[in-house]
């Protein structure tokens, strides 16, 4: 079935809306006058056309001036015609000498030479290319003027020179005895005793030396040999976990949860929680995070009226509901949505292949609008 849209309407003859009660653009019919009515600022309404279509309630003049003149009154009641006269000639008034410039009218010097525009002029000591021709001994360097002192040996750049000391890389010859120490005079032995042993070991320095050590059996008291926390003992709570196999050295033990669960506190989950039975919850949920995801078939809610952009701060993001479907393998999207950048419109739309996030992109591929199939009625106006 298509949409049927119904504007404002009255059935009584000569029923005219009243001043103000249609907005601006907006269109009301008369059925008995055959009248349709609008209003061009929202306040005053005026017969947009009908049976007995009004004529201007003031005369209009409209002229045409310049090289073809011509004047009509009209008041929109009929078509009109306007007899034009042509003027009795058209000039066009130039001046200038562009096309055949002279000398300039006062001559300027350039580089000290008199310029008019007449004629080239060549610069004294200036090129065809416009530089300056130079000249000098830069690129033939003689020595040095004054001669100076490099690690008190004179130089005045007429030939290389040979620091005392100084091999050819730069660094300094240096020698000595650190890199070649002897090794201890008499040999030391190194153990460990105590809780950890370890066999004596003797060390002269000649190389590296390796301790084996060994922790005596029961050597280590928790709680006396141990700083920090430890755990002697494990329990669970009732109705929320179970542990078993705890209470003895060595002991590996079993952590669970009851066949039912009971959490009489809040529960905070930070990763993934999987539960395969049914979840009962008798305070209220809150699920924090970016994305929330429900598998359901069948989604029940008690609440007629459902709430979006709850944490809006300002009107600037879109809010509406959208649907995914699947076009020749490409996926695409189509919902309706309040556009936050458009004066708040409702639109509705489809064929989107990007997928909606704070916003709907208009211009992104495949946005069009989409179909609406429903009965719009304006209702009726009063006189």
């Amino acid at each position: 079935m298509a949409s049927v849209i119904k504007i404002k309407h009255n059935d009584t003859a000569s029923a005219v809306p009243a001043d103000g009660q249609l907005a601006k653009a907006e269109l009301a019919i008369n059925l008995a006058d055959k009248k349709l009515y609008s209003s061009s600022d929202g306040t005053d309404i005026i017969t947009v056309a009908g049976a007995t279509a009004d004529t201007l309630t003031t005369t209009r003049n409209i002229a045409v001036s310049g090289a073809v003149s011509g004047n009509v009154d009209f008041d929109g009641s009929a078509d009109v015609t306007i007899s034009t006269t042509i003027a009795d000639s058209i000039t066009a008034n130039t001046s200038g000498n562009a096309a055949t410039a002279t000398a300039l009218a006062t001559s300027r010097n350039i580089g000290g030479v008199s310029f008019n525009g007449s004629a080239d002029i060549d610069l004294p000591g200036v090129n065809a290319s416009g530089t300056q021709d130079t000249s000098g001994n830069a690129g033939t360097a003689t020595t040095l003027a004054t001669s100076r002192n490099i690690g008190g040996v004179s130089f005045n750049g007429s030939a290389d020179i040979d620091l005392p000391g100084v091999n050819a890389s730069g660094t300094q010859d240096t020698s000595g005895n650190a890199g070649t120490a002897t090794a201890l005079a008499s040999g030391q032995n190194f153990s460990l005793t105590g809780d950890v042993t370890a066999a004596a070991v003797s060390f002269d320095g000649s190389g590296a030396v390796t301790l084996s050590t060994t922790i005596a059996e029961n050597s280590v008291a928790l709680g006396t040999d141990t700083t920090g926390n430890y755990i002697a003992t494990a329990s669970g709570t009732a109705n929320e976990v179970t542990v078993s196999g705890s209470g003895s050295e060595a002991a590996s033990i079993t952590i669970g949860l009851p066949d039912d669960v009971t959490i009489g506190q809040d529960l905070s989950v930070t990763r993934d929680l999987t539960v395969t039975r049914n979840v009962h919850v008798d305070g209220n949920l809150t699920v924090e995070g970016t994305q929330t995801y429900i598998s359901s078939s069948t989604v029940t809610i008690d609440d007629s009226a459902l709430k979006l952009g709850a944490n809006n701060a300002a009107d600037t993001v879109d809010t509406g509901v959208y649907g995914l479907y699947i076009d020749n393998a490409t996926s695409k999207y189509a919902g309706y949505f309040r556009d936050a950048s458009d004066s708040g419109k409702f639109k509705f739309y489809t064929g989107l292949q990007t997928e909606p996030t704070a916003t709907v992109d208009p211009t992104a591929t495949g946005y069009a609008m989409g179909e609406v199939v429903a009965i719009i009625d304006g209702g009726t106006y009063t006189t």
